[in-house]
């Protein structure tokens, strides 16, 4: 029995032992301080009930000023005199507005008749240009078509070029330029290119680049029918 105690209060010694030798541990490694060991008695101060209950009243305290923050202002409650002057403010900014849209849709009708004028002028300097065309080309036409304008293009192209050049020159002093342009128009390759040329050997490049550029202008503007015509 003697033997039994004697063992029993060995291994109470060993694990007494143990026990402060984990307890320095601890403490020397900064694992334990006396600030956690006072939070690790509290633990043990309230029952685990009274505990649960503590931070559940918290979470209802936290969750109930949550909806109070999250709950609609109250709305003012307005007199008479305060509603009318809101229906005046309101029907003011309605006017407003109406005059605004009113001035934006007569500007818009001012663009519009604007525009109008403008493309309307644009087709009656189109039908004055249209019917000064037809008048040009009528005119050509009864020139080209004219016994004695055959003859006076015979008479030119059968000239010498100095010569025919100097005819020519003379219409361009009298302002029959239509006509020269036809005359040179009318003639053969051949003969045109001399005439030119004494244009250009008399120092007039400016004027032959000008016929040579009318000429091919009025060969734009005729016509299929014109040329089988001519």
């Amino acid at each position: 029995m003697k033997k039994l105690i004697k063992a029993i209060l060995i291994v109470a010694i060993i694990n007494l032992l143990a026990v402060f030798a984990g307890a320095g541990w601890l403490f020397s490694s900064g694992r334990v301080d006396k600030a956690r060991i006072l939070s690790m008695t509290e633990l043990f101060i309230e029952p685990v009930e009274v505990e649960q209950a503590k931070l559940k009243a918290e979470q209802a305290k936290i969750e109930k000023e949550l909806a109070e923050q999250e709950k609609p202002l109250p709305e003012l409650a307005l007199n008479t005199q305060e509603r009318n002057k809101v229906r005046v403010e309101m029907t003011q900014i309605d006017r407003q507005r109406l005059e605004r849209m009113k001035r934006e849709v007569k500007d818009l009708q001012a663009t519009l008749r604007r525009e109008r004028q403008l493309v309307e002028q644009d087709r009656l300097a189109f039908e004055q240009e249209k019917e000064a065309f037809e008048q040009m080309r009528q005119r050509l036409a009864g020139l080209e078509g004219g016994k004695q304008f055959k003859k006076s293009l015979a008479s030119i192209a059968g000239m010498k070029p100095k010569d025919a050049k100097t005819i020519l020159s003379t219409l361009l002093t009298d302002e029959k330029t239509e006509e020269v342009i036809t005359y040179l128009s009318s003639m053969d390759d051949r003969v045109r290119t001399a005439i030119m040329t004494e244009f250009i050997k008399a120092g007039e490049e400016e004027l032959a680049a000008n016929l040579l550029e009318s000429i091919r202008l009025r060969g734009i503007g005729t016509t299929p029918a014109d040329e089988t015509n001519q």
